[in-house]
């Protein structure tokens, strides 16, 4: 079958099987949580009551904007001084690094007590979750700033070299690649056997995952650096074109677009039948996740960067005004705002009693 250029921009059909899996891990173990990136934890109690309060405070010797990840009881977090870390989960002391070539910008992933973390050294590396010791290294032709994915013995990942990639995550051996034209920042999505992930030609890709062979493509007016969600049989993805697009997995069609009016660098959050993301801007929106219809905006004070996460029935995000910012996810209704020491353009982690949020100015900080 040839392979269909849909250009959504007009109409488009998209052709998906996928089905959600029944759960995961009580930790944050990558990216927005799960291989579906739907930013929430199902783990985490429908009753947490989070009060923005810190519990502890600590500085690593760099800027950090790679989204911690949680892994039984500990935090592991990239810093832009090319270092991985690895904190206690209740103190923040730390338990080890390890040092790459380059700044570390992508979020790491971890999976069966393996982290998995590119740097802008070009390296996809893996190591012991529990000392932090190189297990195997897979080179690619540039910088690394895609998150990965670890689904069905796999890490997916993209890079600036403009291809996509499948190593398999025992022997660090390459499965597959797939060639696009321009940069791959943007992070994979993986369902029912297809991975789905855009780059800086304005393009997602959907990939069988065990083939490396193109299933489809749609065009968007906008660069996508941003990873998909899927939830509940549609799938959601976010582009510099200020809009977010949504399709029906059933019907094998885009069912709605809605326009924020500006650049859209956030990762969509799909949770109780919502979805959530900011814009550039600074306004924060929840729209239906069925029907785009909008249910509700709230308005930063500056660009928000940071993809929102959920928990109990609320959402948290940070924004580029120094602010950490809980929303009730029903009404958008401030539940408080945590001041933060700089910027966040990470996404927050959340465990079962505590968030975990990086700054730019090196500090990771845990709230209770």
């Amino acid at each position: 079958m040839k392979n269909k250029q849909i250009n959504i921009l007009a109409t488009a059909i998209f052709i998906l099987v996928l089905s959600v899996p029944s759960g995961f891990a009580a930790d944050w173990p990558m990216f927005r949580a799960n291989p579906l990136r739907t930013g929430n934890n199902v783990a985490t109690p429908t009753t947490a009551n989070f009060t923005g309060t810190p519990n502890w405070t600590i500085k690593l010797p760099d800027g950090i904007q790679s989204s911690p990840a949680i892994y039984k009881n500990s935090i592991i977090a990239g810093c832009s001084n090319g270092t991985l870390y690895a904190l206690d989960l209740a103190t923040g002391e730390k338990k080890w690094e390890f040092v790459t070539g380059n700044w570390i910008t992508a979020s790491p992933a971890v999976a069966d007590g393996r982290i998995y973390v590119g740097g802008n050294d070009g390296i996809m590396y893996c190591l012991n979750a529990e000392n932090g010791e190189k297990i195997w290294q897979f080179t690619t032709h540039n910088s690394i700033q895609s998150s990965p994915a670890v689904s069905n013995g796999a890490v997916f990942f993209g890079s600036n070299d403009g291809y996509i990639y499948a190593v398999n995550i025992k022997t660090g051996w390459q499965r597959w690649e797939f060639k696009t034209a321009k940069a791959v920042r943007g992070s994979a999505a993986v369902a029912d056997g297809v991975v789905y992930i855009g780059n800086e030609e304005c393009k997602l890709f959907a990939i069988d995952a065990t083939t490396g062979k193109l299933k489809w493509r749609a065009i968007v007016g906008g660069e996508i650096t941003s990873a998909p969600a899927i939830a509940k049989g549609l799938l959601y993805f976010t582009s510099s074109d200020g809009k977010i697009y949504c399709a029906r997995i059933k019907h094998q069609a885009v069912i709605w677009r809605y326009n924020s009016g500006s650049d859209i660098s956030t990762s969509p959050l799909a949770y109780n039948g919502k979805i959530f993301f900011g814009n550039l801007k600074g306004w924060v929106t929840a729209l239906s996740a069925n029907t785009g219809a909008l249910i509700w905006k709230y308005k930063a004070n500056e660009s928000v960067f940071s993809s929102p996460a959920a928990f109990g029935n609320n959402i948290i995000f940070g924004t580029n005004s120094n602010v950490l910012v809980c929303l009730n996810e029903t009404t958008g209704k401030v539940q408080w705002r945590s001041k933060f020491f700089a910027d966040v353009v990470t996404s927050p982690a959340i465990a079962s009693d505590s968030i975990i949020v990086a700054g730019a100015d090196g500090k990771i900080c845990s709230l209770k």
